[in-house]
């Protein structure tokens, strides 16, 4: 699983950058990239703008590559130090899966960038792609501190 992890952040990653390659060789030098309600631009930005959500992408897979690297001392978990080392490697797991949640976030907005600028789906991740976003990320989130939890009260009940 934490092969699948890496792999699917760093393709995030790739397809985030290649994006922003790609709509700098083909989009003209300003493109609209908002639409109002009535599908009309409203914004407009030049190429340089697609660099944004690949550079974003980029902190954010190295940021939360490094995480793993800290001492285990440095993360903070809502119970006694003694159960920190069972609840550490569900708190590592999240941080890898939210790391592959967010890098393919920021590659679908420079999807979608490139996508709005070309004329082929104006404004798209405000109606479909955000709100299921966040709740996956927010699902993520529960999912593990709930798993941390419960690892920590199991730790007691064997003492």
């Amino acid at each position: 699983m934490k092969a699948f992890r890496e792999i699917l952040a760093a393709c995030g990653l790739l397809f985030a950058i290649l994006m922003a390659i790609y709509g700098c060789f083909t989009l003209p030098q300003r493109f609209p990239t908002h639409f109002d309600a009535n599908n009309i631009a409203d914004g407009w930005s030049g190429k340089a703008s697609l660099w944004f959500p690949a550079g974003i992408a980029c902190v954010i897979y190295v940021g939360l590559t490094l995480v793993r690297y800290l001492p285990a001392s440095s993360m903070n978990y809502p119970f006694d130090p003694e159960k920190h080392a069972a609840a550490r490697p569900i708190g590592l797991a999240m941080v890898a899966w939210l790391k592959a949640e967010m890098t393919w976030i920021f590659a679908a907005s420079a999807g979608f960038m490139v996508a709005e600028a070309r004329g082929q789906s104006p404004d798209v991740e405000n109606t479909w792609f955000v709100p299921p976003a966040l709740v996956v990320v927010f699902a993520t989130v529960i999912y593990h501190i709930v798993r941390m939890v419960r690892a920590g009260k199991s730790k007691v009940s064997a003492q």
